[in-house]
């Protein structure tokens, strides 16, 4: 089959879930077409880059990493007329079987239509994202005002026209089942994130003090950072726990200056590291964590995680008390702690009892490795979209 793949963001030079599925994709014997913004220079936007059986065409966009919200807002106003354009201009001619697209952004909502009908292909949303209410959540945006109104319709407008719809776990189902009840059951299916497994990798011979704890990716509101660095300034006196911040967004300033302002010396911060750096630092980390604002009410599920559970790493997840992450790292998987995003007395008293606890890294990563390899395979991913595409054609 063929797969057309709309992508706010794309590259293939980070490690993502979406490379990984393209990769997998292609491996699988499939056609793979990716529109995908960038904000890079040195891109050619007037032609197809070719890698394999990969086609990719490219729509400028400024950068949004670094914007404010009402500039990150008008940004993804423009994504969807750009990708349509770019889909006329380089594929319009080719047969696509599957248009598969993440959230964000939600503005692709009046896009997805005319694509379909063109290629006579299904459209495949996969939810990683549930806008606006996250905003909402966030105080970013107040609920029913015009914006939120606005973009609740596109929003709206989306899951119409998407033909399936595919979660990222089960607390994310129940959650679209309870707020939108104009989506049909049949719509909605379990898509979680996945990722390449990549052969194990030995694990620290001894793990010594300080425990190493380490947050990598994106820093930004959703990630709770001030409520991180909270529980990092309440431990700075503690001997036996540092930690490692890499990553880069609308806080990582902060970070910064928090870090000078209160003569953290248990903490290291790099905004930006090289892929190989960054990896290197990871496997020499302890205990991978998984932060998310304790205000959300809708059931977020980071990637994040994967990358931890890949190289058998122990998870800190602190988090608000309505995402299911905590049922997979607490019970699920086994595979390390939790504690909730709001407290931090409960977060110095999380951190001590691990460092108490490092008799049972081994196990504890060992455990999530083998979760990962039995449900977050890539290869599942693409199962999904093929079985998809089967019940379609019968």
């Amino acid at each position: 089959m063929n797969i057309l793949c709309l992508f706010q963001k794309f590259s293939f030079k980070s490690s993502t879930i979406y490379l990984d599925l393209v990769n997998e994709l292609e491996k699988a014997g499939h056609g793979v077409y990716i529109i995908a913004g960038s904000s890079d220079s040195d891109i050619d936007y007037k032609k197809i880059y070719i890698k394999g059986n990969k086609k990719t065409a490219y729509v400028k966009l400024p950068d949004q990493f670094h914007a404010d919200k009402i500039r990150k807002g008008l940004i993804q106003l423009t994504i969807g007329r750009k990708m349509l354009s770019a889909a006329k201009k380089f594929f319009w001619k080719d047969k696509i079987d599957i248009i598969i697209y993440p959230t964000p952004p939600i503005t692709l909502a009046g896009v997805i239509s005319p694509l379909k009908d063109h290629y006579g292909a299904l459209s495949y949303l996969m939810l990683k994202d549930i806008f606006p209410q996250n905003a909402v959540d966030l105080k970013m945006m107040g609920e029913g005002g015009f914006l939120h109104k606005h973009f609740r319709k596109m929003e709206k407008k989306l899951y119409a026209s998407s033909d399936m719809i595919g979660c990222m776990s089960n607390a994310n189902i129940e959650y679209i089942r309870q707020h939108e009840s104009e989506v049909p059951n049949e719509k909605l299916e379990l898509f979680p994130n996945t990722v390449r497994i990549l052969p194990p990798v030995s694990p620290k011979a001894k793990v010594e003090e300080p425990v190493v704890f380490m947050f990598g990716g994106n820093l930004g509101k959703p990630q709770a950072i001030d409520f991180l660095m909270e529980g990092i300034n309440a431990l700075k006196n503690y001997p036996r726990a540092r930690f490692e911040i890499i990553g880069d967004g609308t806080e990582a300033e902060f970070v910064r200056n928090y870090i000078e302002e209160n003569e953290l010396g248990n903490v290291s911060f790099a905004s930006e590291l090289p892929r190989d750096e960054y990896e290197a630092k990871l496997k020499n980390a302890d205990i991978g964590m998984v932060m998310l604002s304790p205000d959300f009410t809708i059931p977020n599920y980071p990637s994040r995680i994967l990358s931890y559970m890949q190289l058998s790493k122990p998870v800190l997840a602190v988090t608000d008390r309505i995402t299911d992450i905590h049922a997979l790292v607490t019970y699920e998987a086994s595979c390390g702690w939790w504690c909730p995003s709001d407290n931090v007395a409960s977060f110095v008293a999380t951190v001590r009892k691990i460092c108490e606890e490092q008799e049972s890294f081994a196990e504890l990563g060992a455990n999530g490795r083998k979760y990962l390899e039995e449900n977050f395979d890539v290869k599942r991913s693409v199962k999904i979209l093929e079985e998809a595409v089967k019940r379609r054609t019968k």
